[in-house]
């Protein structure tokens, strides 16, 4: 298994991306807002999600997740969480911005009053002691589908009139606060605007910094490239990308509906066909009917060659054939291959350890369940992902009474051109072939045993025996990391954007062809504009697990939430503010190597785009 094969598109980093809405106005172009506004009072109180239960209370046979039916490895104690630590701040798109925070009380009682709030879209984040952004007001709608079938959610809304959010869950794993839909829907301006009044944004736009002095926390597109060029994460400035709005019907209730498309090209959307892409089977799903759209309600035909490919693996250049769209005919695997390694659920001392990467079996017929581990600074505690572990050395292993197998290790490793004195940890099992974990500190998993069922680099995936589901797991590994490493997710032609499940059990579940969002496509969510039609919002969100490589043969699989949204507002006919945000949050908050690989950081971008 290899460090996550998901990358991130050259016009800013999405997962299909993580983050809520929030909209800045500015100080030049059109005001649509009304000065005048009256001002808003939102209130609530917040509870801690179920997830975050303590693991004292866990051994004590309290079971938090009672819809999973299992305690597991993935929560984190939270029931000393300190909520008076804590700030609601809420901002709406006015301009001049209009913006109010409130503390939150030791019960998690709340009250905020934003002037000139009322009628205006807004969104609201809980913000730490240091003034960092640690979680996002999602306001939750269970009656309605998104694009992936799961409840709509929106980080915007607009308030007619003062509001009580009730009860609303505060989820520090995924920082996120939930407010569902119905608590406050009598509070909410949800007229859609009509048709004709909706601004069409379709065309090619150009992305450039704002003109106006940005709040704290906020960024600016990169001047470094984007996509981690000068270590910046988001648009890069002077990147043109390519809009299309659709319109369609609720096939429920006739009402309007619009699905907004973010391409990083005009050329990329006529590549593949220029159409709307949804296939019957998903408009049947969450309701909607595109055929006014005539030829273009269409899903995508994705090509079954590449011809002058340049591969960014081996330089070399020409026609790549791809089965089933993706698998290249020269892809060969680029490190050694153990097709008997997996994720697995494993119970230990009560706790269910969810997707533990397991190898095995050797001669002895054991196996070994890589449970957790990671590294951290030892001047801060921050957790740090080493790629060089030459000045690392490790402790003699220690047992305990569940038979869990712990080690650290110390050292020093070079982190941002420095060297940092460090900690690391390694936590396993050893089982029988029953997987029932073997205590004895001297009986332990001979890796050697293993060498033999290795796949060595530079073998053709294609040649990878695929007669067992672990061979066609490990070929299929195989496949991901070179497509996406030779550059392939990034070339011209219509190509699936591909998703791996690593915590997949069979080849079947472990690709995820995304068969409605090219590689090219950056966004396509449905679009809720606002109530006046100049601009509207959207947002995405999605769960699955990336594997991160703690040491040599140990794997740690991690949790991740990925959230994306952007909000445009009009300013002329060929003028644009936008805003995007985004995060990657790990709920394995038990595992250093996952709170490394995945920051959790929220980040906020404001820039212009401007009609070419």
């Amino acid at each position: 298994m290899k460090n996550t094969v998901r990358t991130h598109h050259t016009l800013w980093k999405l997962l299909i991306g993580s983050a809520l809405i929030s909209s800045f106005g500015c100080s030049a172009g059109t005001d649509s807002s009304d000065s005048t506004a009256a001002s808003l009072s939102l209130s609530g109180s917040l509870s801690l999600s179920s997830t975050t239960q303590s693991f004292a209370a866990q051994k004590l046979g309290v079971n938090p997740i009672t819809s999973l039916g299992k305690i597991t490895d993935e929560q984190v104690s939270a029931m000393s969480l300190d909520l008076t630590t804590f700030t609601v701040s809420c901002v709406t798109t006015s301009t001049p911005i209009r913006s109010g925070t409130g503390a939150v009380a030791a019960d998690g009682s709340f009250s905020i009053s934003i002037e000139g709030g009322t009628n205006q879209p807004l969104s609201c984040s809980l913000v730490d002691a240091q003034g960092d952004r640690q979680a996002d007001f999602i306001i939750s709608d269970s009656s309605k589908k998104d694009l992936n079938g799961a409840s709509q959610i929106s980080g915007t809304t607009t308030y007619t009139r003062d509001a009580n959010l009730g009860s609303v869950t505060f989820d520090p794993n995924a920082g996120e606060v939930t407010v569902p839909k119905s608590n406050i829907a009598d509070a909410v301006n949800d007229t859609a605007p009509s048709s004709a009044s909706v601004f069409d944004p379709t065309g090619t736009w150009t992305i450039s910094a704002v003109d106006f002095t940005l709040p704290s926390g906020v960024k600016g597109p990169c001047t470094g490239g984007g996509g981690g060029g000068g270590g910046c994460q988001g648009p890069p400035d002077g990147q043109a990308i390519y809009l299309k709005l659709w319109q369609g019907l609720q096939t429920a209730t006739g009402a309007d509906i619009h699905g907004l498309q973010v391409w990083e090209s005009p050329s990329q959307f006529a590549s593949c066909g220029s159409k709307i892409g949804l296939t019957s089977a998903i408009k049947t799903e969450i309701g909607v009917d595109f055929s006014a759209n005539g030829s273009a309600d269409a899903p995508f035909s994705f090509v079954s060659s590449v011809a002058s490919f340049n591969d960014q693996i081996t330089s070399a250049t020409g026609t790549v054939n791809l089965t089933d769209n993706w698998k290249m005919d020269t892809a060969t695997a680029q490190w050694n291959i153990n097709p008997n390694c997996g994720p697995r659920d494993i119970t230990i001392g009560g706790i269910s350890y969810n997707n533990a990467w397991i190898c095995g079996p050797d001669l002895a017929n054991n196996y070994q369940m890589q449970l957790g581990g990671g590294c951290v600074q030892d001047s801060n505690g921050s957790p740090v992902q080493l790629n060089d572990w030459s000045g690392i050395s490790c402790g003699s292993m220690s047992v305990d009474g569940d038979g869990i197998r712990t080690m650290s290790c110390t050292g020093s490793a070079m982190i941002n051109s420095v060297s940092t004195a460090v900690t690391c940890s390694n936590k396993w099992v050893v089982t029988d072939s029953a997987y029932a974990v073997i205590s004895s500190s001297g009986t332990n998993f001979n890796w050697n045993d293993m060498n033999a069922s290795q796949i060595s680099s530079g073998t053709l995936c294609s040649a990878i025996p695929s007669g067992t589901e672990s061979g066609r797991i490990a070929q299929l590994q195989c496949y991901a990391h070179y497509y996406y490493m030779s550059g392939m997710e990034r070339a011209s032609a219509c190509l699936p954007r591909i998703d791996m499940d690593w915590s997949a059990t069979t080849s079947a579940n472990f690709v995820i062809v995304d068969e409605i969002r090219p590689s090219g496509l950056i966004f396509f969510e449905q679009y809720k504009p606002f109530a006046d039609g100049n601009g509207g919002t959207m947002i995405t969100r999605q769960e699955h697990y990336n594997g991160v490589q703690v040491n040599g043969n140990s794997w740690v699989n991690c949790r991740v939430i990925e959230i994306g949204g952007l909000t445009i507002k009009k300013i002329s006919d060929t003028k644009m503010l936008a805003t995007y945000q985004q995060s990657t949050v790990t709920t394995s908050t038990t595992k250093p190597a996952c709170m490394a690989e995945f920051t959790g950081a929220r980040e906020t971008f404001v820039f212009y785009i401007n009609k070419n």
